[in-house]
Order: C-alpha cells, then structure tokens, then sequence
C-alpha cells in the first residue's frame, strides 16, 4: 500500500501509471480472438446508445464499462473502470491536497449491504477525538446512504478539505439507535505507534496501526531498549494494520536481515519477476537472541502480512532468527494494481502482478497461517457481569456479613473512583486498558514466558525449528484436547 492512503485507508492501494502504453504488438489466438470481439461490443454499445427505445442515463455507459471489464477480470475486487471523477477524486487525494478523518475502511469492491464496519480507529486521529469507535458500522455521510456506493466513493465523501466538517451515522453495539457523528477533517499522523515495557515479565510491546515514515524508527528505538533489557521476548502487534507506506515495512526488514536480502518481489502473469525488494542496510547487531512474536488477525494485511510472513521464512531457514506468528489467518492482500489513465479522462485500475515472498511463497488470497491460530476472546458480556455483580458473590446475597471496614473512606475512594471513570481517557490510557485484559496479548506474553524458561532449563535449545516444535507441544492454545474416560 502506497503512503498516500494513509489519510483514509482501505484494503487496497494502487500505482498510478501516467505513461502507460501497450508494449506487445504480436498477439497470439487467444488474443486475435478477444481484440476482433471488442469491435463487436463497440458495436452493440453505438446501437443501443441510439436505437433503444429512450435516452439512456449519462452514467449508464461508465456502469456498463465497469460491468464488463469485472467480467473480464473475473470479478477481481481490486479492477475496475474510473470515471473522470472518481479518477480526479485518487489523484487529489494522493497528492495531499485532501485530508481524511482517519478511519481504516475494509476492501470491498462496491457496499452491498446497509452498513460498512470500520477496521481500525486510527490513534488520535479525528475520527478518534470524535469519538468514533473500532467496529462502529458506518450507514450515512451528510445524509445520503452509502449501500450500493464503491469503497473508492465512500473515501472521497470522508475526505475533503482541512478543518471541514462530515457528518456521519453509524450503528454501535449495544445501541438501539444510530448514532450521528460529526468529525473535521485533519491531517492524519502517519508515525502513530505505541510502546509499552513488561517490567514483571521482561518484554517489550509495539502496536503499528499502520506503516509510515517514521515506522523503522519506532521499532529500532524498541529493539535497542530491548536489548538494554536483556528482555526475554519482543511483541509487535500488527492487528487490522492494513499496509500504509510500503517502503516503511522494507526499512523494518532491514533492522533484522543483512543488507541486500530479498524481501518480496512481483511477478507477472508469466511470472516473470517485474521488481525486487532488498534491504537496505546492514541489520542491529545481535537482534537475533531475542525472540519476535507478530501478533495479526483477519484485517493484517499487504505490506503488513509481508514483512511479518518473510521474517518468518528467514527464520526458518537461519538459525540467527526467532520469528514467531500468533492470531488468525491474514487477510491475503497480496497483489498489485496500476491505475492507468485513458484518452477520455477516466482510468483503468487493473491488477498486474502479485507479491511473492521468499521461497516463491504467494500470498494472495491465502494469507499467512500463524504458528499458533488463535482466536481472541471478547470480554464477559453486560448480561454476564450483572449475573456475577447480583449471584456470583457471597457478598450480593441479601443479608450478608460485611467485614468492618471505615466506611467513610469507602464512600471517599468510590466517590474518587466514579469520577476518574466519567474522565475521557487519553488512547493511549484506552489502549493500554483493552490491553490488560486481552487473551491474544495474554496468551503472547505466556508463550515468551514459557520458550524463555525452556531456554534457560536447556541452552542447547537455539534452532528455530526446536523452541517452535517446543511450544506447540507444551501450550494448549484453542486446540482439540484428546479425553479417554478412567
């Protein structure tokens, strides 16, 4: 994904070809065939234009371009024909003359249903200051519906000029009504990242929403520190980072593997290599004693899915590595598009090549599979907690003992605490609550916890396909346990 989507990103993001030209002149069959049979449908669009029996809608010749160009593709979600207006909205957009409310939207084609959820509330952003949240299902902007609409028309209605306004209506969970949301559009901070230290269990964290310029940056700063801390295990968190700036996710790579390694190349439909990714610089000295473990889920996507998945294969292959994936499948963004201008105005946005990882390993529409697939766990239920506030507990019984206790400091730190809650917490305090109490991150640090002391019990344990084989032996993670009745 190309940086210039960062102000409103979706699951995909294409190169615009300004000089694009055919380059083959000698067709084979096949392509005889097809070429005589697009003067066929010239032919049937000039008659309809002017022999059906009323005036068609001005739009109705792009649709129609759409249509069978998806059909010729078949159906492939990233092509597609752009109207002049659709064609200036991306280009304005990437030129930076727009700004966005900093929202990740997933990649579908065109809305079918009545509601679009958002992937990923981008940290401190707009769209967060607003109030908006990560799941909240988006069904309005400025009154008008977007079912129906493309992804691409959705994000040029959330963009516009800086410090403008958009209002937009979502459903929430556990809402009965919609909600209306007005957020003015900013600038959206492509370095957000975010960075804790374990002190009980020597581990550092990193959440990456996204990549950017700065991206390389922040997990340098976060290797050193846990190299200083002689830590037991490194955790980056890349859930719902959807790409973002693709070069930021080969400047990561270079802090791990030798300059001039190969990290992703593209192939074409003769798979043929049309480009390659190398490192660029030498790797942190000694970065290999600490193990790395990449949490992702469904929404890990492009470039994201790519570095955390060639990391992987350079570990399996080089024992100077500990590369570990925990969480679900990716979401299999591994393809390419080139918008590519036409005489008239509009635009072809046409898949040309696909990402090939090392070892020849195709990502696309497969993913990346995690060494341990884990499926986070949602927090107890409000029905749950009143059924443990009201029954759970000795002390909910009607006419329990109560221990003494000074009540007026009781009624004092209750006082406290119900004010400090009504508080509108900072993101990052929000983060690092969702953080204490999530299974994916809990289960990750017990998994570093468990490979250290293993370590430590036997030093000889130092290939990567050992501590691997080890943990998936002694952890149980949401996996099928066999019982034999005594």
């Amino acid at each position: 994904m190309k940086k210039t989507f960062i102000l409103l990103t979706a699951l995909c993001a294409p190169y615009i070809n300004t000089k694009s030209k055919i380059l083959k002149t000698t067709l084979n069959k096949s392509e005889q065939t097809i070429m005589s049979m697009s003067g066929t449908l010239n032919e049937v669009i000039n008659l309809v234009q002017y022999r059906y029996y009323k005036a068609l809608e001005p739009d109705a010749i792009t649709q129609a371009m759409d249509d069978t160009l998806q059909a010729y593709v078949h159906r492939d979600p990233h092509s597609g024909y752009l109207s002049p207006k659709e064609l200036n909205n991306l280009t304005s957009s990437m030129s930076g003359e727009f700004y966005g409310i900093g929202v990740v939207l997933p990649g579908d084609k065109e809305i079918e249903e009545e509601a679009l959820p958002f992937i990923e509330i981008i940290p401190d952003g707009p769209g967060d200051r607003a109030g908006l949240k990560t799941g909240d299902k988006l069904i309005e902007i400025d009154g008008h519906a977007i079912k129906g609409l493309k992804i691409d028309e959705v994000m040029a209605k959330l963009k516009g000029e800086r410090n403008t306004k958009v209002k937009i209506r979502v459903m929430r969970e556990k809402y009965p009504d919609a909600l209306d949301i007005e957020v003015t559009r900013d600038i959206i901070k492509d370095e957000v990242s975010l960075s804790f230290y374990l002190p009980q269990h020597n581990i550092c964290y990193l959440f990456l929403p996204i990549f950017g310029e700065k991206s390389a940056k922040h997990i340098e700063a976060l290797l050193k520190h846990a190299q200083q801390k002689k830590c037991k295990g490194i955790i980056i968190d890349l859930r719902n980072n959807t790409g973002g700036l693709f070069e930021g996710a080969i400047d990561i790579a270079s802090l791990f593997l030798p300059k001039g390694t190969t990290v992703v190349v593209t192939k074409n439909r003769d798979n043929k290599i049309t480009q390659t990714w190398k490192t660029k610089k030498q790797p942190l000295k000694n970065i290999g004693s600490i193990p790395i473990f990449f949490i992702v889920n469904n929404y890990t996507a492009s470039a994201a899915e790519i570095l955390a998945g060639t990391l992987r294969l350079y570990a399996q292959q080089n024992n100077k590595l500990s590369v570990f994936i925990v969480g679900t499948q990716t979401f299999g963004k591994g393809s390419v598009q080139e918008v590519i201008p036409l005489r008239e105005g509009g635009a072809l946005r046409l898949t040309t090549s696909l990402y090939f990882l090392p070892q020849n390993t195709c990502i696309q529409g497969k993913g990346i599979e995690p060494d341990f697939i884990i499926e986070d766990r949602p927090l107890p239920s409000d029905t749950v907690k009143w059924m443990t506030d009201h029954y759970g507990r000795e002390s909910a019984l009607k006419g329990s003992i109560k221990p003494v206790t000074n009540q007026e400091a009781d009624k004092k730190k209750k006082k406290e605490k119900d004010k400090n809650q009504k508080k509108e917490k900072e993101w990052k305090e929000k983060r690092k609550e969702w953080l204490a109490n999530n299974y994916l991150f809990q289960t990750t640090i017990n998994l570093i916890d468990l490979l250290f002391t293993a370590k430590k019990a036997n030093p000889n344990m130092l290939s990567y396909s050992q501590q691997q084989t080890f943990l998936k032996e002694n952890y149980v993670i949401d996996k099928s346990i066999t019982l034999q009745e005594i």
